[in-house]
Order: structure tokens, then sequence, then C-alpha cells
């Protein structure tokens, strides 16, 4: 049978269609964006769920990019953006808690960030939004691989103290005293920064961290977004993060930058539940502070036009800790090879590349909790972040006991502790943990510190402790 050559081109030219829709440039080293919220909710988006907050451009990530719904973060601020930066569990890395105000502690200058890998590829790399991992110059993240910097090296604490720490700065300048505690009167500056970033660099392969200080509490939306949402303040404070995102993707698509820059969307920990109009973890138990799944699983988005198929979901286990290597992966340059890591490159799930076994069978919060597959155990008992009684009809806020176990694939609620009918689960992952935390305990490596105080920060701790005595 003859093929007339008007269904032979129309074949090249699906082909060629297809093709361009899900192949890197030849030659070319895809930009990167990571956008990371703070404190919110798995529920709080309308891909995952969300009724009472529109999210429309986050919702078009997830339609042309992948859903990732086990995405792991740790429970709270700090802990998630070291083990982002490091590739490493916190506590690897020297620190498992926040690094509060005042406190004498950062990242060390011996790690190996995701911005300095980037920049050894060839990457030019930015900042816009919160730091919080160190407030004092030798944390600074100019000091860590970004060539540019433009937020706040920490966020909370009271309005009008610490006038040369609390508020925003552009690289290791100090600019002006913060006027709010979630920074939501900053959003059209912070916007404004990373538009300004991607439009500067839009001719080479760049890399930017776009950490908003929002939704953390207290929620002090923008003028134009106040009332805007059928959820509250909290609402009003996701959809400006919404018009945030939107900014940087119109972005994109203006430069026609969009089909080979690979955007990571996720959250740094659950929800604060103990605050009346609070964020939504969806069908997770719990929120921030807490090991439980509404704490530690976030709501995380990747678009890759040219790799990822549009539409699609990953429900292996991944974690934020993953990024670097999948980074390095992708703008060929090696991982550091002369430390103990806790990631792996998911690139893979990226491509769609069906594999023999997951990249990840477990995730462990050290000292506390193990997922292996849909089994997780709590090896150290869990108390609820939250109120009795919510906005969203949970009133599961009884406390979880050490040696609690749950299938995540039946029961993602954690309502039903089933450590009774399954002794031997709860032995093989109690095994399991002791075996790692050995591990863990032998390489491990410090955090960074101030030695020398300086006389002002001296005068500022010593006024804080008088007052909170």
């Amino acid at each position: 049978m003859k093929i007339s050559r008007k269904i032979l081109q129309a074949c090249f030219f699906a082909i060629l269609a297809h093709t361009s829709l899900h192949a890197a440039p030849e030659g070319s080293k895809p930009n990167i964006i990571v956008m990371l919220t703070d404190d919110q909710g798995y529920g709080d988006l309308g891909c995952f769920g969300a009724k009472n907050i529109s999210t429309p451009n986050i919702d078009r990530l997830c339609k042309e990019g992948m859903k990732f719904t086990s995405f792991y973060v740790t429970n709270r601020c700090s802990p998630t953006r070291l083990a982002f930066m490091t590739g490493s569990l916190p506590e690897r890395a020297g620190w498992s808690k926040v690094i509060y105000r005042h406190s004498l502690v950062g990242i060390h200058p011996n790690e190996v960030t995701v911005p300095e890998l980037m920049k050894k590829a060839g990457y030019t790399t930015g900042m816009v939004g919160k730091w919080h991992l160190g407030e004092f110059q030798k944390f600074n993240p100019v000091k860590h691989g970004f060539d540019s910097f433009f937020g706040f090296l920490q966020c909370g604490g009271e309005d009008g103290e610490n006038e040369g720490i609390k508020g925003l700065f552009r690289n290791t300048g100090f600019l002006e005293k913060s006027a709010g505690k979630t920074h939501g009167q900053y959003s059209p500056r912070l916007r404004q920064a990373g538009i300004d970033f991607i439009r500067k660099n839009k001719d080479r392969p760049f890399f930017l961290y776009y950490a908003s200080p929002l939704p953390h509490v207290k929620w002090i939306p923008n003028e134009q977004f106040k009332g805007s949402s059928k959820q509250g303040t909290y609402g009003d404070v996701i959809q400006e993060i919404d018009w945030q995102v939107g900014g940087l993707m119109d972005t994109l698509d203006e430069l026609g930058l969009t089909q080979n820059t690979l955007v990571v969307f996720a959250s740094d920990n659950g929800p604060q539940l103990n605050v009346e109009g609070h964020g939504n973890s969806g069908p997770l138990r719990d929120g921030k502070w807490t090991n439980f799944e509404g704490g530690i699983r976030s709501p995380t988005i990747m678009r890759w036009p040219a790799v990822i198929s549009a539409g699609s979901t990953n429900d292996e286990i991944t974690s934020i800790m993953d990024l670097l290597p999948t980074f390095c992966e992708l703008a060929g340059v090696e991982p550091p090879s002369d430390r103990l890591l806790d990631e792996r490159s998911i690139l893979p799930y990226l491509e769609g590349k069906k594999l023999p076994e997951p990249i990840h069978n477990t995730f462990i919060v050290p000292g506390s909790t193990i997922r292996q597959g849909d089994w997780k155990l709590l090896v150290k008992g869990q108390t609820p972040g939250g109120s009795k009684a919510d906005q969203f009809g949970k009133t599961d806020r009884v406390p979880a006991a050490a040696g609690s176990l749950f299938n995540l694939k039946e029961d993602v609620g954690e309502t039903t502790d089933i450590s009774k009918k399954h002794p031997e689960k709860v032995a093989e992952l109690t095994n399991l943990k002791k075996t790692f935390q050995q591990e863990l305990h032998q390489n491990k490596r410090s955090i960074g510190r101030i030695t020398v105080v300086p006389a002002d920060v001296r005068k500022r701790r010593e006024k804080t402790k008088k007052k909170n005595r």
C-alpha cells in the first residue's frame, strides 16, 4: 500500500512536535527556579484539593508538570533549608532546630551548597526572599554560592527590634527595617527582584532560589489581596503567593524560557495549626512541629516542558535533599564526594523512566520516624501541633505513642495504630532505625558558629534575656 507524501509529512511533523515537547535543546543546560513557601499546608492549593483558595498559576504549573504526592521536608523552617542547601539530613549537617534571632549558629563555611555547585557548572545564581540559615555576615547567602541576594536573613520576632538584622538586605548590605512579621507588604518588591534576575540572565543558564516568607504567621497580606479569598486572611496570603509565582512564570513565557526551565514549587513544612484560621493539611494528619505526614509532607510540583510530561504524577518517596544531586546531574557537575550525603538524583522520575525499583524505599527522621514503603513507624511519640477541633472538622488531636505503626497506603491520615497486628514489622523498622542512627552518629558534620560576639549583638541578646525573664 502506498502512503501519500502528505501523510508522511504529517507524521514527520507530529514526531518533531512531540520531540520538542519532551527533549531539552541539545547541548543546552536548563535554567532552574526553586520556589519555597513558609509553613504552607498540603491542602492549600487547588491542585492539592483546596476549595476556598484560588491558585490558578500554581495549578497551571501542576497541569503542565509533575505532581509529587510523597515529597518530604522537615517539620520546621531552618532544617528544611539546610537540607536543601546541602543535600543532607539537617542532623548530618549539624543542626536540626530553628535558627532563631540572636542565634550564634548558621550554615558551616565548609558545606558545599546547591548554588556553589551550580556556579561550578557555569550558572549565574541568585536568591530572593527568606534565608534563615544564620543572620551574621559569615552566613550570608553571597558567602555560600549566590551571586546576588535580595531578601531577609530570617523572619519572625517583634517589630522594631534588631534593626540591622531583622530587615531587608541586598547582598551583604542592610536596606531597611522590616515592617511586618511575614512581610506581605514586601511581596511586590520580592516578586520584581525575581523578575529582574530572570531578565538580567535570560541569555545564560541561571539558578534562582525564590523563598517567599509567606504564609508564616502572623498573616499580613499585601493590601491588594486583603479579602480576596474565601478562607480569610490565610487564604489571602496563599493567593498572594500564587501572584508571585505567576509573575515569574509570565516572565519565562515572555522571554521564551519556559520550555527549558525546571521550576520546582514546594513548602518548607506543614501549616501552623494552633492559630485561628490556619491552613489545611488536606488528608494528612496534623502540621508544623510534628512528624505526622501533615508536618513533613510537602505539596510539591515540578515543571520542565522539555522533559516532564504534562499532567503527570509521582507517588514515590522523594525529598528536598534529592534536589542537589538532581540539579548536578542535569547541569553536568559532580556532587561532593568527600562527605556522606543523604540524597539521590530523581532525574529518572522527571524523564518518566520506568525503574525496576523505587529510587528511595525509605525516609527517616532521625530519632523520630521511619517510613519504609507504605509502612511508617513512630520511633518517638508525637504531640499534636493543633487545637482540639479546627475549621476543617478534624478532631483527632490526641498524641500518638512511640511504637505506633501505620500503613500509609490504607491510612494516609495516620488514624489507626496497627502495631499490635504487625509486631514483626515494628521490630524490622526499629532495627533499621538503630542501624541508621549508628551510621549517622559516625558521619555528622558541624554547624557554623560565631565565636566572637560583636558588642551590639551582645547588648541585643542581653535585652532579649531580660525581657523573657
